[in-house]
């Protein structure tokens, strides 16, 4: 059997970050292990703590011993979509921070979350980047610190003084927990310029939405130990139940969506759009259908390559996603052209909207690898509406799909509208 030697210091990954990420990096884990040691100085252990020890220790090990299937099928998503990654190991790690001592709460986060990034064997990509784990368990080291404090200074009897107590205390700490945790977190996207948008860098609605409900079972896994320990194994089932709820939006996700866009993929577009004219020919609406075609992509990728392509694509994309309306369909039909339905919208605002992406996207520079180049792009657009050019998608969208072809035989990089008689039914003439 080969003995795979262990990388020096000097090898680490760590090293190839940018030097503003090394920095943070080395800042988080410095403060989490300055705590770690401050916070054990005067504290006690005695047998009420080794018990509840043992018994969260076999809590969370037990969820990540039979987890790692479903964490397997997530990290392969996280790695081949770019999908977030949910960590639901908070539930032990607020439990621990609540219920015991600092010298007893850091070796189990430390040894769960260890486990865990073992356990993340994923081919071809191996394992993730152990610095970004350890930063992971560092901003849980740091904000289960932060929560045991403000727990204690509310209730300074171990939640022991009343109900009412206990629960005003622990809302306060999944607050504290919460909070200091997303701002880590935002912490490193900022420095290593992944996160630019607020629901970047703070997560969306539904995902700090799943990390709130991973807390309060993790405040139920407090109450059941101090008041009835046999209870706390009845955790187990809403966290599996939870981790597969969260897994299967994701899978529904990664399903319609485009991955080199993020918009809906031709398919799921299509099913959204049916809906829409079908809803606007049954109540008299009127519906927009844009079919948006990069001019000269082809010579993008001759020149510059597929990643720049791609690059291209995403800015076009990240255009649609700003410029119109947050409840319009966005989406990618393949290679270099994209559609966008635009509900309650007639020939004017249609043509508005289309011209006002068309400029947007000429205004796109799409920085080279080479240095500080960059290559501009530009898109001919074609606009058709329902019921103006037909009843149905199909007739609209061909429609749209004409015209986008009559502004690309105009020179390109212009908008065009489906003449409204075009695609009429015959017996309205």
């Amino acid at each position: 059997m080969k003995h795979v030697r262990p990388a020096s210091p000097g090898r680490w990954e760590l090293w190839t970050a940018p030097r503003r990420v090394i920095a943070l990096v080395l800042a988080v884990d410095v403060v989490a292990l300055s705590v770690t040691v401050l916070a054990a100085v005067h504290q006690k252990v005695d047998a009420t703590d080794l018990w509840r020890f043992a018994g969260l220790a076999t809590l969370a090990l037990g969820y990540t011993a039979f987890s790692s299937r479903v964490e397997r099928t997530w990290l392969v998503l996280v790695l081949s979509r770019g999908t977030k990654y949910v960590d639901f190991l908070s539930v032990w790690t607020f439990a621990a921070a609540v219920l015991l001592p600092s010298h007893l709460m850091a070796p189990l986060v430390v040894v769960v979350y260890l486990q865990a990034w073992l356990r993340a064997s994923v081919r071809p990509a191996g394992r993730p980047k152990l610095y970004r784990h350890m930063y992971t368990l560092a901003a849980k080291l740091i904000a289960a610190y932060c929560t045991a404090e403000i727990v204690m200074r509310i209730d300074p009897s171990g939640l022991t003084h009343s109900p009412a107590v206990t629960v005003s205390a622990l809302a306060v700490g999944i607050a504290v927990f919460l909070v200091v945790d997303t701002a880590v977190v935002a912490l490193a996207l900022c420095a290593s310029g992944a996160g630019r948008k607020p629901s970047e860098l703070l997560g969306t609605w539904s995902e700090n939405g799943i990390d709130l409900a991973t807390l309060v079972l993790g405040a139920t896994t407090v109450v059941c130990v101090l008041y009835a320990p046999w209870a706390a194994v009845l955790v187990l089932p809403p966290v599996f139940l939870l981790q597969h709820q969260a897994l299967l939006r994701q899978l529904v996700e990664a399903a319609t969506t485009d991955v080199k866009t993020e918009l809906l993929n031709a398919m799921a577009w299509r099913q959204v759009a049916q809906r829409e004219i079908t809803r606007a020919t049954q109540r008299g609406g009127s519906v927009a259908i844009l079919v948006l075609d990069m001019d000269h992509f082809k010579r993008i990728n001759d020149e510059h390559g597929h990643l720049v392509g791609d690059a291209a694509l995403k800015c076009v994309g990240a255009a649609l996603a700003d410029e119109l309306r947050g409840y319009d369909a966005l989406g990618r039909f393949g290679g270099e052209e994209f559609v966008a339905l635009l509900p309650n919208v007639d020939a004017s605002g249609a043509r508005h909207a289309a011209e006002r992406l068309r400029r947007r996207i000429e205004s796109i520079a799409v920085p080279l690898p080479e240095g500080d180049q960059t290559v501009s792009i530009s898109a001919s657009i074609g606009v058709a509406l329902c019921p103006d050019n037909g009843a149905s998608l199909d007739d609209v969208l061909h429609a749209a799909d004409d015209a986008m072809y009559q502004a690309k035989r105009s020179g390109r990089n212009t908008v065009r509208v489906a003449p409204a008689a075009a695609w009429l039914p015959a017996a309205a003439s």
